[in-house]
């Protein structure tokens, strides 16, 4: 028999196990049968119309190993990064994914950036960052598929490339791919038709989906990759609603005293131990407008954490999140260059050297320093 390919996350369609992805009741799975419903599993059903996130059981080796079926086509790749988030959302394994094939970098939600940042600085930044990882592209871009800022452009880019090949969306989980995909499909259907599941819970996309272009191409969406180090792999559907950043990011200044501590919600702690002359220093904090940030001295913050957890301090709002422990790294920066240090899927602070300060998360997510992006 022909499988049924669900539209919205490219699963095949089944009506067996519930307990799998791909479920549908047996009833609809006669309805899809007969072409009397469009195709869409159980768990794009309720993504798309309750936002109510259903967990797949595809391990993530699994998910490099259907991507890296790219490398033996001949195609060109837009690779998505979160420019909120650049180095956490950075696929790590990208040549081995894509092989020899041309990439486009483009980074997503330029939106949640204040509007002040120069476009151009941004760019100079993001081909820095590429050069420390090593990576050669055709061509680098900020977008927004949210906010349909230079998509425009990013199509434009693609027809430049492509030279007759097919396209391929990759990056990893929650940077926006099928967005994007869905606002490419737009454009060439005429339509405000959403094409693919789209969510904030990561994972949505299970499999290649591939839409055939007018010109004889397809333009394929794929499965994100959740990298371990990212804090989307670790909370509920609850607290991402906090996490995830859905519009401008305002930012927070501090000015802070040695020996004081911030704390993220729940989710990190920052301990400001010294800076520049052993002043009043200027902290900038960038995450999502709906975290809570909570100041305190430095000698009253274990009790604070242990005392106030999941009350003053959330999210996370119950231990039935599971997080991990925190581990702490440490930044002692002598020079007077301008830093941020980001914590992965959550944010980042912004301050200027000399400082030395402690930064806490939970011990799978990621915590580095970068030159400042603003």
């Amino acid at each position: 028999m022909e499988k049924i390919i669900c539209t919205g996350c490219g699963i095949t369609i089944q009506s067996k196990d519930k307990m799998k992805d791909g479920y549908v009741p047996s009833h609809i799975y006669e309805d899809f049968k007969s072409l009397k419903r469009t195709p869409l599993c159980q768990r794009c059903f309720r993504i798309r119309n309750y936002q109510e996130y259903v967990s797949n059981d595809i391990k993530g080796d699994d998910y490099i190993k259907v991507l890296s079926t790219i490398n033996a086509t001949d195609s060109l790749i837009v690779l998505i990064v979160d420019i909120f988030d650049f180095s956490g959302s950075f696929l790590p394994n990208i040549k081995r994914i894509t092989g020899q094939n041309d990439i486009i970098l483009a980074a997503n939600k330029v939106d949640l950036l204040p509007q002040s940042v120069n476009r151009e600085k941004i760019l100079n930044w993001i081909n820095m960052m590429l050069k420390e990882e090593g990576l050669n592209v055709l061509d680098s871009i900020l977008i927004s598929s949210k906010k349909n800022i230079y998509v425009d452009d990013l199509l434009e880019l693609i027809q430049k490339y492509k030279n007759g090949r097919d396209v391929y969306i990759v990056g990893s989980s929650n940077v926006g791919k099928s967005k994007l995909v869905n606002q490419i499909l737009k454009r060439f259907e005429g339509t405000d038709r959403e094409a693919l599941t789209v969510s904030y819970a990561p994972n949505t996309t299970l499999s290649f989906i591939g839409f055939p272009m007018n010109d004889g191409t397809t333009i394929y969406d794929t499965p994100g990759v959740l990298n371990r180090h990212q804090y989307l792999r670790y909370l509920t559907k609850k607290s991402l609603k906090l996490v995830v950043p859905q519009k401008e990011i305002k930012a927070i200044v501090y000015q802070l005293e040695c020996d004081q501590t911030l704390f993220i919600g729940g989710l990190a702690r920052f301990d400001f131990l010294s800076g520049a002359n052993g002043g009043r220093n200027n902290v900038t904090l960038y995450f999502s407008n709906n975290l809570a940030i909570h100041r305190t001295k430095l000698e009253n913050a274990d009790n604070l954490y242990n005392t106030k957890l999941y009350t003053l301090l959330t999210p996370p709002f119950s231990s039935k999140e599971n997080l991990p422990k925190f581990a702490m790294s440490e930044f002692h920066i002598r020079d007077t260059e301008k830093y941020d240090i980001v914590i992965s899927g959550l944010g980042f602070i912004t301050l200027r050297a000399p400082f030395h300060v402690k930064v806490y998360a939970p011990v799978m997510v990621g915590i580095y320093l970068r030159k400042a992006i603003i």
